[in-house]
Order: structure tokens, then sequence, then C-alpha cells
């Protein structure tokens, strides 16, 4: 048996005996870490002052029903700026892989005209699309623009309700709000609002770009992956192969997640972990650590590397998410599950992988979830639980291949 490629090392960190960089608590990138998570505390202690101020200004009575118009006001403009850009999307250099009607536990799904689109239990956000970057001549210049017109077209709405007065101007003040705080939040992160409002036209920005950009067959697969269709994403690279040493990172990102749903876990883990070295937003680097993560886990699982020489790299690649950023770590996967299930706690595991499931974002992955459920089940000595949810795993990825 072999074992799992080694996760090239930061050179600013030490290195841990499974090769997977770890930043250490106190080092300048934990204590970066720290301060992204801090900021949504922050970012919620200023709508709570906001508010504070427009009821001590008599702008919005302080009552419930002032309270509740202005967090309508939020929801409202949450969506207005979700639909903005799925809306500018085209214009904007942008595609939709899937979208999602509601938010929270999945009921059900379908697609049309090859993409995703699942149906959850709360309207609180009746639409959600998920869009990637592709590549459009002028893209920097359409990037702007449409950050800048859902910008507009969300200060314009705020102001008039706010003119209106009443009960209006509370719902134009919680549209504001809600306003202010999208385009405060992530100001560094590529592609956020604020960085394509405020960064994008300045200087050199084309590598930041670069890796976030999907060629024609690299949106293709991952549209067909997401509907749980493998065969035709593989079918969608296959027919565009990229030069040897030239794929783009998102085209790496997709091989990556090809092999893994394929079943050749080697592979997997090899390419995420070229993935992550030639990566640089943080975001994109805990993707690949991510699906470095579940091919290291799928390998064990499979018994294609013994539990003893993988569970290093395992634990390690867990440890470096969890540094990375707590509250995202293992966000859309059913690592929590399979660690739970490595550590014996088959109990624990059901739990997890029911929850994975019930919130997967795609259908693969959701069909990853239901298969680490009925390992879970298995393992907890009830193995006639577990033909359930891996009937459920076939009929939405009839070709994912198994390895629980």
């Amino acid at each position: 048996m072999s074992t799992p490629p080694v996760v090239p090392q930061d050179e600013s960190v030490p290195p841990l005996p499974a090769g997977i960089p770890l930043h250490p608590a106190g080092s300048p990138a934990a204590a970066h870490t720290a301060g992204r998570r801090a900021l949504p505390n922050l970012l919620i202690i200023a709508v709570a002052l906001a508010v504070g101020v427009l009821g001590g200004t008599g702008a919005i009575p302080l009552d419930r029903n002032g309270l509740l118009r202005f967090a309508l006001g939020m929801v409202v403009g949450l969506n207005l700026h979700i639909v903005a850009y799925w809306l500018l999307g085209p214009l904007s250099g942008v595609a939709t892989v899937w979208t999602s009607l509601g938010v929270g536990r999945w009921l059900g799904h379908t697609t049309r005209r090859g993409r995703l689109v699942v149906f959850r239990l709360l309207p609180l956000i009746p639409f959600i699309a998920c869009q990637v970057i592709v590549g459009r001549p002028g893209l920097r210049r359409r990037m702007w623009a449409c950050a800048a017109a859902t910008l507009l077209a969300e200060a314009v709405a705020s102001a008039a309700l706010v003119a209106a007065g009443g009960p209006a101007a509370s719902v134009g003040w919680g549209l504001a709000a809600v306003t202010l705080l999208v385009l405060a939040a992530q100001p560094g992160r590529v592609t956020s609002p604020a960085w394509r409002l405020f960064r994008l036209p300045f200087g050199d920005n084309d590598q930041a770009l670069a890796e976030w950009v999907h060629d024609p067959a690299t949106l293709a697969a991952a549209r067909a992956a997401c509907a749980g269709r493998i065969d035709l994403a593989r079918a969608a690279l296959d027919a565009a192969p990229a030069a040897p040493g030239d794929a783009s990172p998102r085209r790496l990102a997709m091989e990556a997640s090809l092999a893994l749903c394929e079943g050749r876990c080697d592979a997997a883990a090899r390419t995420a972990a070229e993935l992550r070295e030639r990566s640089h937003a943080p975001e994109l680097r805990r993707g690949a650590l991510q699906l470095y993560a579940c091919a290291v886990a799928d390998g064990i699982a499979a018994g294609h590397w013994r539990a003893a020489d993988a569970m290093p790299y395992f634990d390690a690649a867990l440890a470096a998410l969890r540094a990375e950023s707590k509250a995202a770590a293992l966000r859309g996967t059913d690592l929590a599950a399979m660690e739970a299930l490595f550590r014996g706690r088959p109990q624990q595991a059901v739990k997890l992988a029911t929850l994975a499931a019930a919130n997967a974002a795609t259908v693969h992955v959701r069909a990853r979830a239901l298969l680490t459920l009925a390992a879970a089940h298995t393992a907890a000595g009830h193995p006639e639980l577990s033909r359930a949810p891996r009937a459920r795993a076939a009929a939405l990825s009839p070709t994912l291949h198994t390895t629980r």
C-alpha cells in the first residue's frame, strides 16, 4: 500500500510529521484568521449601534413593529443584492453553476438546462445562485460595472423608501444597513463587492482574477458534477484537455473533485496538493485542503491506504483547516462525520452525516454524505439502516464511485 502524497510545505511555518502546513496559535497567519473571524461580530455590533442611533434620532421607532420593519428591510436588501448579481451575471463575466430556492434543509432538486436547482425548507432567502467567473473580454470592467450598478440600485431603493417616510422609512433604513454590511464584508477577498468596487480598477489584478476563472470545459464539468452526473463532467473535461502543465487552478480543482468522485483517491490527493501549492486566495487554498482531506478519508475507507499510515495525514489536514478558519473549516463536506467514524464514534458520525446530507449544497456532495451515513449505520451495528441512504445516494448520482 502507498501513503498519501505530502501537501507542499508553507515556508513560513514549521513542518508537521504528516507534511500538512499548519499555522500554530500565535503565528501571524493565525492572528490574521482570528481577525477574519472577528469581522462578523464587529458587523453585528455596527448594526446594533446603527439601530440605536436611528432610534435615538427618531428615524425608526424602537418598538416591535419598527424593528420588524427594519429587519424586513434587511431581508429585502439581501435578496435584492443576490437577484441583481444574478440578473447582471451574463453581462459581468460570471456564470451560474447551480441555484437554490430557499435556505436550510434539503427538500428536493431538479435539473433545468443542465443546471442543478435545489429546493430547501426556509423561504427566508427565496433565491441563491452559485456563480463563478468565466473568461470574457473586458472582464475587469464588466465586473466593476456590475458591482457599481448593484450598489446604485440598492442605494436608490433605500433612499426612495426613507424619503417616503412612515412605515416605509424603517424598511428603507434596514435595506441601507444590509447594503453597507455586504459592502464592508471581506473587503480583501477577490470577487467580493468591496474588492470589485475599490480594488479591481487599480493595480495589476489580472493574476488575482486568473485563479478564479473557469474555462468553458471546466464550467460545463462543474454544472454536470453538481447535478450528480460524474460521467458527463468527465466527458466535458476530456473533450477539451488542457496542455500538460498548463491546467488552470480551477481546472485542477475540477480534476481533483472528479477524481474523488471516480474513486481515484491517490490522483485526487496529489492534484489537490498541487492545487493548494498553486493557489493564493485563502478560500481557494482552503478548498484544496478540503479536497485533500476528503481524498485521504476515501482512501482509508476504501482500504487503499492503511489507517495507521494515512490517519496522520488526515488529522493534520483537519487541524490545518480548523486553524485557518474555524467557522468554515469543514462546511459543505462530510469530513466531520468521517472523523467521528475513524475515531470509533459511529453514533456521532450518524448525526454529523445526517446533518451534512441535509445541508449539502449539491447533489454529489449530498450523495457522498449519504454514503457516509450508510457506513456510520453499519459501524453502529445497524446495517439494515444503511440500505436506505445507500439507495438514495445511488439514485442521486448513479455514476458516483462508492468507497463506503
